[in-house]
């Protein structure tokens, strides 16, 4: 027989509908039965105990909301008697201790880099540009798009001349050999000479991704 029903988290106390359910069918569920109170469709949820006003909704093992008046078991869970609740926040006041590696076999190596005025030595200056969730890297994508070109960093412009210069010798019927192809301008004027890029990493990882990617690349940059 088909699974009509699923409890998500064991310590649920909504069970969710995986298709159209009646109101006055028993649902027989983890060997407990349930008569449903009203219709519930699809992907909706239904309580499987009494709640009272101010009886706390837990949906994937975590509050998700508080009831705002007395529902029956077998009732449907809607925006009407839930309100959204969530669980405190607690912060971990961890702090990070870097332990330097043994570099002795480079003790006498040099790099082509320069001095900080604290002390410190670089080799190149990056702006990085990082967002936190997917839903922003078209953000980042039009920040890239503004800022590349406008402040000397941009790659593509050489060849884009040379589409243009393409696209107008065709239209005016030009032959291709007379084309000058030597770039007229320079993607090097940049507006500040001490930043050698703009760097742009676009998230990958969706609305998810783990708080161990983020702590890593922070501790490597």
């Amino acid at each position: 027989m088909k699974q009509k029903v699923l409890k998500v988290h064991p310590s649920d106390n909504v069970i969710v509908a995986l298709q159209d359910l009646p109101k006055g069918e028993q649902i027989t569920y983890n060997g407990s039965t349930y008569t449903l109170v009203d219709d519930i469709p699809a992907k909706h949820k239904f309580f499987e105990k009494n709640m009272a006003a101010g009886d706390e909704v837990i949906m994937y093992g975590v509050l998700v909301g508080k009831a705002q008046n007395e529902i029956p078991a077998g009732g449907i869970m809607n925006t009407s008697n839930v309100k959204h609740a969530a669980e405190g926040y607690d912060y971990r006041n961890a702090q990070y201790i870097w332990q330097a590696p043994d570099v002795s076999k480079f003790k006498n190596r040099t790099f082509n880099g320069y001095h900080r005025s604290d002390g410190r030595v670089g080799t190149a200056n990056y702006w990085l540009f990082i967002p936190t969730v997917f839903c922003e890297n078209r953000n980042l994508d039009v920040i890239k798009e503004a800022l590349h070109n406008e402040l000397g960093y941009g790659v593509t412009a050489k060849y884009k001349q040379y589409a243009h210069q393409l696209a107008e010798a065709i239209k005016n019927g030009s032959s291709l050999e007379t084309i000058d192809f030597a770039p007229t301008t320079s993607n090097q004027n940049r507006v500040f000479k001490n930043v050698d890029g703009i760097k742009f990493l676009n998230h990958q990882g969706g609305c998810g991704g783990i708080r161990q990617d983020a702590a890593i690349l922070s501790k490597l940059l």
